[in-house]
């Protein structure tokens, strides 16, 4: 019989009990008499609650199950009387479920907003938000500021593919920019003593390297940048706009305040420790 109820899902005798939810909500959605009113829908939708109810072995006072004698036929030989008995306890049963989910689901929401879960996903949310904001503000907006610098060494990091140019300023201080390939033909046609690079403002990272080329102005990418990554981490840090906008009892906001959050404080860490190492 089991075996039986597995099939009716359309699932494996193995799956776990959130496959087993997830067959039984797809199905039941497809099936529902009020989406379905045909005779073959209505009876597999009577079969789908009866197999789920089974397999999530609920014990519900309220909602008798049909007589073991109507599991026993096939629906073949089911009267009209007993068709439609078991229709009513189906509905009865698949409103239930909807109910009981529903309650959970705003028991979950209300004891997330009662505890200190809540002022902390709410803060979680608005600092990665404004980050998201900052790092738009430093690479999109605000405009660089340009330094001169005179080349020191330069060689290919085979970890990167990349050619790396050791650069120092006019403060002496040196650091390392990341040419793609791409951009090699246009560092080794350059005037090699007029060199020069932007900063960006806030964060300081240095995004771009002027070039002039017959008298034109170049820009390549500093592929060491931080802000080589720059829309992983606005995705990720405006990620939590979802928590804010779906805040209320529903299963976006429960599973994004565990989900969303945690990937929000895990992007910040490692975006602030790659800009300060």
């Amino acid at each position: 019989m089991a075996k039986n109820h597995y099939k009716t899902l359309g699932i494996s005798n193995s799956a776990t009990k959130s496959e087993i939810k997830r067959a039984y909500r797809r199905l039941a959605m497809k099936y529902h008499p009020d989406k379905n009113n045909s005779t073959h829908a209505q009876k597999l939708f009577i079969e789908i609650n009866e197999a789920y109810a089974f397999l999530s072995k609920d014990e519900i006072e309220e909602l008798k199950r049909p007589q073991k004698s109507y599991e026993a036929k096939t629906s073949k030989n089911f009267s009209q009387e007993e068709l439609e008995k078991r229709m009513r306890w189906a509905k009865q049963y698949a409103q239930y479920k909807k109910i009981k989910e529903e309650k959970i689901i705003e028991i979950n929401y209300y004891k997330i907003q009662n505890s200190s879960l809540g002022w902390i996903t709410t803060l979680i949310s608005r600092m990665s938000i404004s980050l998201a904001f900052i790092i738009f503000l430093d690479f999109k907006i605000i405009p660089p500021s340009s330094f001169e610098v005179e080349l020191v060494t330069n060689y290919i990091d085979m970890s990167s593919q990349k050619l790396a140019l050791k650069l120092r300023d006019k403060k002496k201080n040196e650091f390392t920019f990341g040419v793609s390939f791409d951009d090699i033909k246009r560092v080794n046609i350059a005037s090699i003593n007029e060199y020069s690079c932007q900063k960006s403002k806030l964060f300081r990272q240095n995004t771009n390297m002027i070039l002039k080329i017959k008298n034109q102005e170049v820009s390549i990418f500093n592929h060491y940048c931080v802000y080589k990554v720059f829309y992983f981490y606005l995705v990720i840090l405006l990620l939590p706009l979802i928590t804010l906008f779906s805040k209320g009892p529903n299963s976006v906001y429960i599973l994004s305040t565990y989900v969303i959050s945690s990937l929000s404080v895990i992007g910040m860490v490692f975006l602030l420790l790659t800009i300060l190492i």
